[in-house]
Formats: structure tokens, C-alpha cells, sequence
């Protein structure tokens, strides 16, 4: 029963990952919540990833764990490189993060 519930790994950036999956499916839409989220967790991580110390009570959790995973791979880092929000990614681009976040995804298609 529990080797079919989500590992730690996969659930630690779950709404950051199900928006990136969103749009490299071709979703023409993103909740407003959800792509929100996004911004604020990759805006955080990017807070983190230059000054680890800058951690408060008010970072999101998922902000805490990108930017570990930014500090430890450059291909992540480099996918996220110029993304303001998820607004600038294009289809290729989340495939390319998702690639980053974990190198066993592959797309539904």
C-alpha cells in the first residue's frame, strides 16, 4: 500500500511541479491560484539561492526546497535562468524544468 503513495521527493514541489506539467501539456489554462503559487515559490527560491539566511517564518516551504535543489544543479538553475513568473514559460521550457526537477520524467505525450 505505501509503495503506491507519492515519495517525499515528488511531493515536496507537488504545485510547483502540477504547474509546470500544466503547461507543457499544452494547458491553455492555469488556475489563478495555482500560477500564483508558482511565482511565489520561484521568487522566494531565488531570494534563497543568493542568501540561504534570508529564511522567515513567511517562505514557503516549496520555496526552501527549490532553492536547494537550484543550489545544487546548474541545469536547473540554467532552465529557470530569465523566468519571472509562470507567464514567460512556454511549453518547451516547463518540459526543460521538469527534466531539471527530476531526470526520470517524461512527458504524457
Amino acid at each position: 500500500m505505501f509503495a503506491a503513495m507519492p515519495s517525499d521527493t515528488l511531493r515536496r514541489l507537488e504545485y510547483f511541479r502540477l504547474a509546470l506539467q500544466l503547461v507543457d501539456r499544452g494547458s491553455a489554462h492555469v488556475p489563478t491560484r495555482l500560477s500564483e503559487h508558482f511565482d511565489q515559490v520561484l521568487s522566494q527560491a531565488r531570494i534563497l539561492v543568493v542568501d540561504p539566511t534570508a529564511v522567515t517564518p513567511d517562505v514557503i516551504p516549496q520555496a526552501v526546497h527549490l532553492a536547494n535543489d537550484m543550489r545544487r544543479g546548474s541545469a536547473l538553475r540554467d532552465a529557470l535562468d530569465g523566468i519571472a513568473g509562470l507567464a514567460d514559460i512556454s511549453p518547451m521550457i516547463a518540459h526543460n524544468v521538469l527534466c531539471s526537477l527530476d531526470p526520470n520524467f517524461a512527458s504524457s505525450d
